[in-house]
């Protein structure tokens, strides 16, 4: 068995049955990994195709590349697409790098042009330990030791464990050429001067150096899969309203876990420095105050709740209540379900929760609207109305009351979330339709959508 199939089938990567995309960029890496999962095509019961990236960058030469990447896969009668992106433009609108740009062009490219399967790309030994010294000359916590995973989603890197030498055996011992990309020759990026400079003095001093690099990687990839386990688990039992309670009382790695979990779920990008995450640790032990993260993204710890959020504006306009999913509120969604008599209790006890409504009692059609100062509910068990900002204030922490779900209908409010419901549309012994609320986070609903998938 060649050196390269052999790393490939006892790899932690390796393509499973079925469609299998390779990220074809007619470099040697991923030249040889095409080359080698076409020679284990049919051990491995692959359906193997290849998508190829042009960037708008580079001019002839990428266009060369486009030709090699097309000719060398018809050769071996290998489903081929070209998908073209302007990495300058974006990268200009974006405010970003161009190789960041391309980056991010590119998987999302390979993620539109190959929606089924797995997408395999060519990384390799030097490139993980490159990423690891990248990361680490950056500051990078554990998080950006582990390095490149072999596994992220649906992209699969096959050949991480392979150094160099093998790739550019396998190629030569086919005698297949491949094309050169010139701007790895440049020492213009930190990856460059890492790759050019750094990479071969620490194998001068030991040439197992990318060997060591990986297996570090690989146990900090451990620990930092248990203490993310551990920190979403105090995440889940630490919710309250939009916050999270308690947080100071547990060890500062699980506390700066939790931070990176509650930005990362929030719908804006912010990648937060260390000095950031312990700006907001020391929010969080002080015990008040509110910290600017981003111009988008703050942290306020409010009697004992912790909320990092994103600043969105609030709901504007009416917005009538749909059957399902409902406007999109400082990341929470509202499911409204409308059920018959025969799907709940009929004992008006039971029925009468703070978010279960009789559907036949209200007046209109109704809508969600941002509540304000002049609004007014009699609750049940009420034989008055009470203002409706005053409910709030008496259940619902400040940094939470202005994205509150509000429902209303030609009377007034019928509904607020953590309030609960009007009394005149309160479902009793008679009520035929419920209409029932429920709110969650959009993330938890993406969770949930993507487990189900």
């Amino acid at each position: 068995m060649a050196a390269l199939a052999e790393r490939i089938l006892k790899g932690p990567a390796v393509p499973p049955a079925g469609i299998c995309t390779v990220a074809f960029s007619g470099g040697a890496d991923s030249t040889a990994l095409l080359l080698c999962l076409h020679d284990l095509r049919e051990q491995l019961a692959l359906d193997l195709r290849a998508v190829h990236v042009h960037h708008g960058i580079r001019g002839a030469e990428a266009d060369r590349d486009a030709a090699f990447c097309e000719a060398l896969c018809r050769k071996f009668a290998i489903p081929f697409q070209l998908i073209r992106v302007d990495v300058p433009a974006y990268a200009k609108a974006q405010k970003l790098s161009e190789e960041t740009a391309a980056r991010r062009l590119r998987y999302e490219a390979l993620e539109a042009a190959a929606p089924e399967g797995v997408i395999v790309t060519a990384h390799h030994a030097g490139d993980h330990a490159e990423t690891v010294l990248f990361h680490l000359i950056r500051g990078s916590g554990m998080r950006g030791l582990r390095g490149i995973l072999p596994k992220n989603g649906r992209i699969l890197r096959p050949m991480l464990h392979a150094e160099k030498s093998e790739i550019l055996g396998f190629l030569q011992a086919r005698r297949q050429d491949y094309v050169e990309d010139s701007t790895n020759a440049a020492d213009d990026s930190s990856r460059n001067r890492i790759r050019h400079d750094l990479m071969p003095l620490l194998l001068r001093e030991n040439p197992a150096a990318l060997l060591h690099i990986a297996r570090t990687a690989e146990m900090l990839t451990a620990d930092d899969a248990l203490l993310t386990e551990q920190a979403e688990a105090i995440i889940r039992e630490s919710r309250v309203f939009g916050g999270l309670r308690g947080i100071a009382a547990h060890p500062a790695p699980l506390r700066m876990r939790i931070y990176l979990h509650e930005i990362a779920a929030l719908p804006v990008h912010a990648d937060p420095s260390y000095e950031m995450l312990s700006a907001i640790d020391a929010l969080v032990m002080q015990s008040g105050g509110t910290l600017t993260i981003t111009d988008q993204v703050y942290a306020t710890v409010h009697r004992g709740l912790l909320y990092i959020r994103a600043e969105q504006p609030v709901l504007t306009g009416e917005h009538p209540l749909r059957i399902g999913e409902n406007p999109l509120i400082c990341g929470k969604i509202c499911t409204a379900e409308l059920t018959d008599a025969d799907a709940i209790s009929r004992n008006p006890h039971k029925a009468d929760t703070k978010s279960t409504l009789d559907f036949d009692k209200i007046i209109g059609t109704p809508y969600f609207r941002q509540w304000c100062n002049a609004d007014t509910i009699r609750l049940p068990a009420r034989d008055f109305s009470s203002s409706l900002k005053k409910c709030i204030q008496a259940a619902v922490p400040a940094p939470e009351r202005k994205y509150l779900y509000a429902l209303y209908d030609r009377q007034g409010c019928i509904y607020c979330e953590h309030v609960g419901i009007a009394a005149r549309v309160r479902p009793d012994a008679d009520s035929r339709r419920f209409l029932t609320l429920r709110i969650s986070s959009a993330a938890e609903t993406d969770s949930t959508t993507n487990k189900k998938e």
